[in-house]
């Protein structure tokens, strides 16, 4: 596959880390959580993230092994041509899936809430014709975009959530404990597809300049989006108690309620800027991973050439009539299930193949020698 390597930096890595994950505290993923687990749904981000700290640790301390190797061609050469073969695909079609139905989800939301007569199929047009202009500039392009917008993106979330605060109140986290322990501990090791991303993100070691700049960035990143989410979601139930239930997008319906004092009452509009930005940075950088793990799949070499390809099926898949997203909910719910715990028992499973074939032990012997 065509990779210009070496010129994404570490910063730039954990830019598009930060607007991948951390923009999932804005959209309908609060209120997924909040449906389980009610008020004590602020505390699924934190426990899902130790239950999938040990395969993400246990997955970059076998990518530690074959440091020029990027995911897929880590999973071929332990598992097999074949074996290796299924597993690249059954991750490429869950990827493929999740942008799919999120994008809609994105389209849906600018809709609904800014631009209410235009149609929704121009919208989301518009949007993945954006997402692939920007995919096609590469990696490198979407890393150096992203650093410029990520300052902003997280300053006016942080800033959103202050003014929340005005109108919250925190007796609204009781009782603390939910629907019970047992529920919020199994609803955290189903969730942690929360973070499933960073599974994904061993796609582009091979641009970095180091497997230990990409683990130091991929740290930093995990630990700082799982706070982010739940700090929102937690200001999410302060400030609408038991409303939550009825509300979709909980951030877009904050933001069009707080203002700036009497002089500047309506600030929806500058966070609904710097939201668009992540979101457009989130999907590039989506789209491109999943070009680049269709090239590899395919053994194609220029694989940019199928981003536009694969943006329009996204687009036919997102763009199903209405009715036959409603019917779909409960499956893509199931889907949200799955993928997370899919993608820790992968990492466990390249693990286990590294140790059992003595990857581990070669690689101490070469490190003493």
């Amino acid at each position: 596959m065509k990779q210009q390597l070496g010129k994404l930096g570490v910063r730039e890595y954990i830019s598009i880390a930060i607007l991948m994950v951390g923009v999932k505290a804005t959209e309908d993923t609060p209120i997924h959580l909040f449906s389980k687990v009610q008020n004590a749904s602020w505390m699924i981000p934190i426990l899902s993230a130790g239950i999938f700290f040990i395969p993400l640790f246990l997955l970059l301390k076998t990518m530690t092994l074959f440091q020029d190797k990027d995911l897929f061609s880590v999973i071929q050469k332990l598992l097999g041509k074949h074996l290796g073969f299924m597993v690249c695909l059954i991750i490429f079609l869950i990827s493929s899936y999740a942008i799919s139905f999120d994008t809609r989800s994105y389209a849906n939301i600018i809709r609904t809430f800014y631009f209410t007569t235009t149609p929704n199929l121009i919208i989301y047009a518009l949007l993945m014709v954006v997402c692939t202009y920007g995919a096609r500039k590469g990696i490198q392009h979407i890393g150096s975009v992203a650093y410029l917008v990520v300052y902003l993106s997280v300053f006016s979330l942080w800033f959103a959530l202050a003014l929340c605060t005005q109108e919250s109140t925190l007796q609204a986290i009781f009782p603390i404990w939910g629907p019970g322990k047992l529920e919020i501990l199994k609803q955290s090791s189903q969730k942690v597809t929360l973070f499933a991303d960073f599974f994904l993100f061993t796609m582009f070691i091979p641009f970095l300049t180091s497997i230990k700049e990409y683990k130091k960035g991929t740290w930093f990143a995990f630990v700082y989006v799982s706070l982010q989410i739940s700090v929102a979601i937690l200001i999410y139930i302060c400030l609408f108690d038991v409303g939550m239930d009825g509300i979709a997008y909980p951030f877009h319906t904050a933001i069009r309620f707080i203002s700036i004092g009497s002089f500047l009452p309506n600030v929806e509009i500058i966070f609904f800027v710097t939201w668009l930005m992540s979101a457009f940075i989130r999907f590039t950088a989506f789209l491109y991973l999943n070009s680049l793990m269709f090239g590899h799949l395919f053994k194609i070499k220029d694989f940019e050439h199928v981003i536009p390809s694969l943006a329009t099926i996204y687009l036919l898949i997102g763009s199903i009539p209405e009715a036959a997203v409603n019917s779909s909910t409960e499956f893509k719910a199931l889907s949200l299930n799955i993928s997370g715990p899919t993608f820790a028992a992968i990492s466990i499973i390249l693990w286990l193949a590294a140790l059992l074939k003595g990857e581990f032990k070669r690689e101490k012997n070469r490190n003493s020698m």
